[in-house]
């Protein structure tokens, strides 16, 4: 059976290292949460030799954190050679979080990637994979910490050590970081590191040589990462556990100081730079003011609105949280561990093999009391950070308890089987998560970064309305696809285009697809370098003839019925667009007719104003105008409950930069209509002019709608889930023209 165990362990762990080296080549340079100012924090060491400070103004690294990984990086990377500058930046792609809530594949790369980062690697790209594939290493460590624990856990069930090490090892979002360059892994290494620590503590009580290990683990921690300091919860329980049944609290004392020696020996000096430097021990002041932190207490709301990112980002929700994984797997994933939960009531008994008791045994009550609170100290460390910083809701803090996450969850799946067949709880947690881990490689990450692949002949020869068009020598149409030709406010148009490229060129070209009114107002527009964001013209092979699919989203507050056509094009960012031989710098292709709602008000809609008023419908007179015309706006709510305030409608046409060139701010219906006075029964109808102001350029312009009082401000927009939205209401778009 041992044997079998360590066969088990290893060919884990040897999956565990194919696959985050699967995800590291997967993901390109600094597409992972703040990977770029990671790898500048390691450059920073190198090529300075001194620990960065956080100052205002100046570029991004990570420099708040401590140094331990990224001494570690450097120590790796040192030899590299590397032209860029330390706090170079790759160039953005601008569209890269466009709908970033959808388990699609466009435009989800933030950067733009050139062939330099092909392999075989060299300069910056090499030095970037030397760092992954420390982590990758780290993450090995973590996962082989994580085993050593399940087999203290469960005693005489290999199976359940390997089943609860596989809920670490192949969670996808555990295997995206452990390919990329942060210091997450390390800090599940440090959890996993305590835990077992912990657990050996408590079974065969203190020592001299456990307060040592301790005490070089957690200060090593603090090194790693400041959250690390909720260890202390796990560390103080297991002494507790270990001397409560001798009541020998000298050696409860002689650990305490020992730890305490040895962290301040090994981090001590850490905290003491952030003292002299920031004014605090932890630096945290400083992470708050540079990095727009608010008081807790004021946010309580932000809690329920971030739990359903947290969750999934926990699990699979790569880059910046733009390309997450298939909804139904985070809702699958929640009902496995709600089903674990309930299987903590299930009472146990049984004998276990060869005559143990393994389940009646005093160890997996202290181990389950240390999982447990090492859960928890991390759960309250993040909902704290949550309510402080904007991106506290990452999955990712809570890696540090993730070993013992994946035990009790185990653990509570283990109760639904009798004892001879425990084991299958944990085969089935192994298969699922390896099934899970490679899904989300090749069926998420890979194809959200892959190029489009070349068409051959054949493919070549089916394209679809078949054309041959050049746009400036750069790129020639060969034919395109639109579907479907009939929608409805929210609905997508897909438009295919079949792109021959004809040169390499030393400038990014962007690629547009305008959805236009035949009345000459835009619905809507996609906008994305060639390859939805992947395969930029700097990267281009000439001859190659690919297909590029573009999702036009019709918004939900366009305007209909309506008529419009697809136009395409080439441009330069800042500069002009590519013209084609007869002097066209746009291509109309096909027609698509908008349909509207069902709905008993004009363009119909369900706008939830923090469950106190809806906007449910609106119409415009006019969708062209000129300057010094009035535009009649006709806006239709709905109460939702009593309201105590009066609240002001504004109603504002918005340019660049949302400069206004028209607005109508009051209560509804000029005034004689209060929001106070409403009944739950009412559908006011409000009527609104909004006069162009005579300097207003020729353009496109958005009309925006909202609520407010002056206290208690702007109403925010609510989601079906309750989340929020922002304050305002974007409507049908409007042109506005000269006289010729």
């Amino acid at each position: 059976m041992e044997r079998i165990s360590q066969r088990a362990s290893v060919a884990l762990l040897i999956a565990y290292l194919t696959l985050a080296v699967g995800y590291s080549f997967a993901n390109p340079l600094y597409e992972s949460t703040d990977e770029l100012r990671h790898f500048r924090y390691v450059r920073h060491l190198i090529v300075y030799r001194e620990l960065p400070v956080q100052q205002r103004g100046a570029p991004r690294a990570q420099s708040h954190h401590p140094p331990f990984y990224y001494a570690l990086g450097a120590l790796s990377s040192w030899w590299a050679p590397v032209s860029q500058d330390v706090y170079y930046a790759p160039p953005i792609n601008p569209h890269w979080d466009d709908r970033y809530w959808e388990a699609s594949n466009d435009n989800k790369n933030l950067y733009l990637h050139g062939d330099d980062e092909r392999f075989p690697f060299h300069g910056v790209t090499l030095a970037v994979y030397v760092v992954r594939w420390i982590t990758v290493l780290i993450g090995a460590i973590a996962v082989w910490l994580t085993y050593r624990v399940g087999c203290e856990v469960f005693p005489g069930y290999p199976a359940l050590a390997i089943g609860g090490t596989a809920l670490l090892a192949f969670n996808p979002q555990f295997l995206y970081l452990s390919g990329s360059v942060n210091n997450d892994v390390p800090a599940a290494l440090c959890g996993a590191a305590v835990l077992w620590a912990c657990i050996r503590l408590a079974r065969n009580g203190p020592s001299t040589r456990t307060d040592m290990t301790l005490g070089v683990i957690f200060g090593a921690s603090l090194l790693t990462k400041f959250n690390l300091l909720a260890l202390l919860a796990p560390i103080a329980l297991a002494y507790l556990i270990a001397v409560w049944p001798t009541r020998d609290w000298r050696a409860l004392m002689r650990g305490a100081l020992v730890i305490l020696v040895l962290t301040t020996l090994i981090s001590g000096w850490w905290f003491w730079r952030n003292y002299v430097l920031y004014g605090d021990l932890t630096g945290m002041n400083k992470v708050n003011e540079l990095w727009s932190g608010q008081p807790a207490f004021e946010n309580w709301w932000v809690l329920r609105q971030s739990l359903p990112y947290l969750w999934s980002s926990l699990w699979g929700r790569f880059g910046y949280g733009q390309l997450p994984l298939a909804p139904l797997i985070y809702q699958g994933l929640f009902m496995v561990c709600a089903l674990a939960l309930a299987g903590y009531l299930i009472p146990r008994r049984g004998r276990g093999p060869s005559g143990t008791v393994p389940l009646r045994d005093p160890l997996p009550a202290a181990a389950l009391a240390l999982m447990g609170i090492t859960v928890m100290a991390f759960t309250g460390v993040v909902f704290y950070y949550i309510l402080i910083q904007p991106a506290g809701a990452m999955g990712r803090f809570l890696f540090p308890c993730l070993p013992a996450f994946a035990f009790l969850i185990l653990m509570g799946l283990s109760r639904f089987f009798p004892l001879r067949l425990k084991w299958v709880a944990g085969l089935v947690a192994t298969v699922g998560m390896a099934i899970l881990a490679i899904y989300a490689l090749v069926g998420v990450l890979a194809p959200a970064f892959a190029r489009p692949h070349p068409l051959d002949e054949s493919e070549i020869a089916a394209i679809p309305n078949p054309a041959s068009i050049e746009f400036g020598g750069v790129a020639r149409l060969r034919g395109y696809r639109i579907a479907p030709h009939a929608v409805e406010p929210g609905d997508t148009v897909e438009v295919t285009l079949y792109w021959e490229t004809l040169a390499r060129t030393n400038q990014n070209y962007m690629i547009f697809v305008h959805l236009l009114s035949d009345v000459g107002t835009m619905v809507s527009q996609c906008d994305t370098h060639p390859g939805l964001g992947r395969y930029p013209t700097t990267a281009w092979e000439p001859g190659i003839v690919f297909a590029d699919t573009y999702r036009v989203h019709v918004p939900e507050t366009a305007y209909a019925p309506d008529t419009a056509y697809i136009q395409v094009g080439i441009y330069l960012p800042d500069g002009p667009r590519l013209i084609t031989p007869d002097g066209r710098d746009t291509l109309r292709l096909e027609m698509v007719e908008i349909h509207p709602l069902p709905g008993k008000y004009p363009n119909p809609m369900n706008v939830n104003f923090d469950d106190k008023i809806a906007l449910i419908g609106y119409e415009l007179d006019r969708r062209i105008a000129r300057p010094g015309d009035k535009i009649h706006l006709t806006l239709y709510w709905q109460p939702l409950a009593p309201m105590e305030h009066n609240y002001n409608v504004f109603a504002q046409v918005l340019g660049i930069q949302d400069q206004v060139w028209a607005r109508s701010d009051g209560w509804p219906v000029g005034g004689q209509s209060p929001t106070s006075h409403w009944e739950l029964d009412d559908i006011v109808k409000d009527v609104r002019d909004l006069t162009i102001g005579l300097t207003t350029p020729p353009n496109f312009y958005d009309i925006e709608v909202g609520l407010y009082a002056r206290e208690p401000g702007r109403l925010p927009i609510l989601a079906e889930d309750g989340h929020r939205l922002g304050s305002r209401v974007l409507l049908s778009k409007i042109r506005v023209i000269r006289d010729e």
